[in-house]
């Protein structure tokens, strides 16, 4: 098989794993491509038992870090249908199904075939001012975040879905998320826990300034409007946590599911709701009884 990589060199210091990782696959035959991307960096191109080549030419690609890395992967180097899993060097590790000490197994299980793939949705966001005008569009494999600007002063949002006026959301903004990205910024907001393979979006309000606090699910085939009313600083769009898109009155932002999912290669190590028990405890801990 052909394997490509993508590291996060803050997680993995010096490439110690990677350079393992490189050293495992290469001894069970498989090639590992990195991308030209990583041309000009000597202590990639030093590997021995690496090739520069696109990732389109991979079998499967690995992230190589933390959530963050995994959503920066799928942005960056994910095209079409490269399947993608995730090996977690950080600390939550949602996306990432593999932990460092059970690489090995998990690189046999893929080379004998014994893994799943799913596809996950992404939102596709399109940023129109007033007249109507194309300013931004993107995609998004968690989140979509409409937040206030620097003042601690309430943003008005206008909420439309499937082109009918739902509220007006007061507060410091709203989350857009796939069921993929229920468990980051929309579970902080109050939002419901749901299956990453179901096909539905959530709008959670953030902090509303209402006597209630209540998250909007909706089918994969809605569309959800947003229309950016009155503030004093004006407030950001965030797409998976890229860099901010400020915004202006009145623009809109429209939300749909793309017609490009993300198809991610499951080992199956643990069910998703192990893996909430796991990550995310109810006395605030990241980890298990006694792990580090």
């Amino acid at each position: 098989m052909r394997f490509g990589i993508v590291v996060n060199e803050d997680k993995d210091p010096g490439y110690a794993f990677s350079k393992h990782a490189v050293e495992v696959l290469n001894s069970r035959g498989c090639e590992v491509v990195f991308d030209p991307y990583y041309t000009d960096n000597p202590e990639i191109v030093g590997i021995p038992g690496i090739q520069i080549d696109d990732y389109s030419t991979c079998d499967v690609l690995f992230s190589m870090g933390g959530d963050g890395t995994f959503l920066r992967t799928v942005h960056k180097f994910v095209k079409g249908s490269l399947p993608i899993i995730g090996v977690n060097l950080g600390s939550i590790g949602f996306l990432t199904e593999i932990h460092k000490e059970d690489f090995e197994d998990a690189v046999d299980r893929l080379i004998a075939g014994k893994y799943t793939l799913e596809n996950r949705t992404q939102i596709d966001v399109t940023l129109c001012s007033e007249d109507g005008t194309v300013k931004e569009h993107g995609l998004c494999l968690n989140d979509a975040v409409i937040a206030r600007g620097a003042n601690l002063h309430v943003v008005n949002l206008d909420l439309l879905i499937d082109h009918d006026y739902v509220e007006r959301l007061s507060g410091d903004g709203v989350i857009l998320s796939t069921a993929m990205g229920s468990t980051a910024y929309c579970l902080a907001a109050g939002g419901p826990i749901v299956k990453p393979e179901m096909d539905i979006f959530m709008v959670t309000p953030i902090c509303p300034h209402t006597l209630h606090n209540r998250s909007y699910v909706v089918s994969g085939d809605s569309t959800v409007e947003i229309i950016i009313g009155r503030f004093s600083e004006p407030p950001i769009l965030s797409l998976d946590g890229r860099p901010n898109i400020t915004l202006d009155h009145h623009d809109r932002i429209i939300l749909k599911k793309s017609e490009t999912p993300v198809v991610v290669a499951k080992i199956g190590y643990k069910n998703f709701y192990q893996t909430v028990r796991q990550k995310i405890r109810a006395r605030g801990s990241f980890y298990e009884d006694g792990e580090k």
